[in-house]
């Protein structure tokens, strides 16, 4: 008897194009070639989805490009890669078959801070990078295979208007934070939230002056601008809890040296956003999804006072109708 041959693995290459940088092309070649750079992304995911019938694995070189197309997304409609203050380099995409497209962009794999010394550190980065975001988007696959993710339960019940209309982006972070536990310890990212933080707390303190300065002519777009920003901030702090972690004593850590705007923006609320983030589990570590909605409801009751601890008085009537205040001059 004969085992049965292994499946085969559906890698791709794709948004690519004659004249694109010739520079990175041939760091992507080397990176293929001899460093294992495909090799290193298939053990990554294969380490939470081991059944490679159930993703496909594309590299990019335009991730808009090839997300609208896998996603048959309409022209009216394009994916978006912005994320606040930040940038999306990677993506899960599921399908009804049970199927997932995992989509990572070349160009993250290869962005720095700042100038890498040597092409051994160059190397050293771009595999430290892949080793993470396989892991990342694997953690979202297997999340959904779970009915852990965030469709599963965000429809947590007993909260106010204002509360519960948090739930769909705080979930998102829930998902987040459970993968980043995980990486945290197995594949950290070479790039760190903690210096991406000063971008994002000066973000929002930009959209809420420009909001400020703008509603009487449309409160709408104020209202959207404050809330997305806002949720872009609260993004960057569900990635920063298990970077930073807690000391000994179960207190959560703070940056080293603290960030422009710390003390205006989180520090009252950080000790509360750490711990609810530390109740969940790791991904590996299945949770029910009680579990997981009682943390999700006491994030939505956290998001919205910390709002108002900032000087954003935000919520619904019990209609259903918005309101919104800026209580400060000057943010």
């Amino acid at each position: 008897m004969t085992d049965a041959p292994a499946p085969p693995i559906n890698i791709a290459l794709d948004g690519f194009a004659e004249g694109d940088d010739p520079e990175l092309a041939g760091a992507l070649s080397f990176m293929i070639e001899q460093q294992g750079l495909l090799q290193t992304l298939v053990t990554g995911i294969v380490e939470l989805v081991p059944d490679t019938t159930r993703w496909r694995l594309t590299l990019t070189g335009d991730m808009i490009s090839t997300v609208n197309r896998v996603t048959e997304r309409a022209d009216d409609n394009p994916y978006t890669t912005d994320r606040g203050a930040g940038h999306a380099g990677a993506i899960t995409l599921p399908h009804d078959d049970g199927t997932f497209d995992i989509v990572v962009s070349v160009d993250v794999l290869f962005a720095t801070r700042e100038d890498v010394g040597s092409v051994e550190a160059l190397v050293a980065h771009v595999i430290a990078a892949a080793e993470h975001l396989s892991r990342h988007e694997a953690g979202h696959a297997a999340l959904r295979l779970r009915g852990e993710d965030a469709d599963a339960y965000q429809d947590v019940q007993g909260l106010s208007n204002s509360d519960a209309a948090c739930r769909k982006p705080l979930a998102a972070h829930v998902d987040d934070n459970r993968i980043e536990q995980y990486t945290a310890l197995h594949a950290p990212s070479p790039l760190h939230h903690v210096d991406h933080l000063t971008d994002a707390i000066a973000h929002l303190r930009a959209e809420l002056n420009e909001a400020k300065r703008t509603w009487r002519a449309d409160i709408g777009a104020a209202a959207y601008r404050t809330l997305t920003a806002a949720n872009g901030l609260v993004r960057v702090l569900a990635y920063l809890a298990p970077e930073l972690g807690l000391d000994e004593n179960g207190t959560p850590r703070r940056p080293d040296p603290l960030p422009d705007g710390w003390a205006d923006y989180v520090e009252d609320s950080w000790d509360a956003w750490s711990l609810t983030f530390h109740r969940l589990r790791p991904v590996d570590e299945p949770m029910t999804t009680d579990q997981i909605g009682a943390v999700l409801a006491d994030l939505c009751r956290l998001m919205n006072a910390w709002m108002r601890s900032i000087g954003v008085d935000w919520g619904l009537t019990d209609d259903d109708q918005e309101y919104i205040f800026w209580e400060k001059d000057r943010y």
